[in-house]
């Protein structure tokens, strides 16, 4: 099935991001996510810091972006 111009389409963040959450918040069996957890540190796996390889903010927003050069998808 195809999107319509009506659907939005999905973000996929960048293989190389990390947060606390994705170590705290899981059982190691499923895929959840803990969208609503608001104290969350972000990281790139490349720079293991809190800024990417571009130079600018790691954030799930931002880590989305295909536009970023060091975007890459999961």
């Amino acid at each position: 099935m195809s999107q319509t111009h009506n659907e939005p389409v999905p973000q996929v963040a960048c293989r190389h991001l990390r947060h606390k959450g994705m170590y705290v918040y899981t059982d190691g069996l499923g895929s959840e996510t803990h969208e609503g957890y608001d104290n969350t540190i972000f990281w790139c796996l490349k720079t293991m810091k809190s800024f990417g390889p571009d130079d600018d903010l790691v954030d799930r927003d931002g880590c989305c972006n295909r536009e970023r050069s060091c975007y890459e998808p999961t």
